[in-house]
């Protein structure tokens, strides 16, 4: 069984090849260039190293968000056009999920945030045993609301940020709340990847969790800044 996994959720992008939960391919690039550029190139350069055509995929997973917006939209409608025309099955995964996998085993609790600017962060937690269990949905919060949220768990783990926001989290917890113990993880794991995404395709697919192309879908989580800047001008108005 082999997945497809596609991460553009932020301003890196990547692609992967999992076969049996086995990453056997990664291909990821983070120039500046937007990722209607270099995203369909990652992917054949992938599928290329693992020796497969998107013909022999079985599903492709990708991380539908939250995240840029942008970025997201481009993954969903690149994952879309590959699976469509083949009936090859979908599979939607929580970029925050992605994060957080990486934890995976060490029993700790994962906190995963990442920046959602207007002083929010886009974030989830996950207790990371044998399993990963999570422990709330996806959501848009500020960082006392962050805090809050993580004070309400009677779990006797110890909590680690990380995701693209967990610099800023762990200052803010230390300087803030410093009796209040929390941990960051290295740099070299700290982001999102398609190797993370591609792995959690496996195990949703092995789980009959897939969908159909043409369902999948952006979760945004709030709305856009054009939506938002459109909304006050039109409230100006009345």
């Amino acid at each position: 069984m082999k997945v497809l996994g596609i991460e553009t959720s932020a301003a890196a992008a990547s692609a992967a090849v999992a076969e049996n939960s086995k990453v056997i391919s990664e291909a990821y690039i983070n120039i500046g260039l937007t990722h209607s550029q270099t995203l369909m190139e990652l992917i054949d350069d992938c599928l290329r190293r693992a020796n497969t055509s998107i013909s022999e995929i079985d599903a492709i997973a990708v991380t539908s968000g939250p995240g840029s917006f942008t970025g997201v939209r481009i993954g969903i409608a690149t994952a879309k056009g590959l699976a469509e025309p083949l009936n090859i099955p979908c599979i939607s995964v929580s970029t925050l999920q992605a994060i957080a996998y990486p934890l995976m085993g060490t029993g700790c609790i994962a906190a995963a945030v990442m920046d959602a600017r207007c002083n929010q962060v886009y974030s989830a937690d996950f207790l990371c045993q044998n399993n990963m269990e999570r422990l709330c949905v996806d959501s848009a919060v500020s960082l006392d609301e962050l805090k809050s949220r993580l004070s309400s768990y009677n779990i006797d783990s110890s909590i680690v940020f990380i995701g693209d926001g967990a610099e800023v989290a762990h200052k803010y917890f230390n300087e803030r709340y410093p009796e209040f113990k929390v941990g960051i993880v290295a740099g070299t794991v700290r982001f999102q990847s398609a190797s993370s995404v591609a792995i959690i395709g496996c195990e949703e697919f092995e789980k009959g969790k897939t969908i159909d192309a043409s369902v999948l879908v952006p979760i945004y989580l709030r709305p856009s800044q054009a939506e938002r800047e459109l909304k006050r001008k039109t409230a100006l108005q009345r």
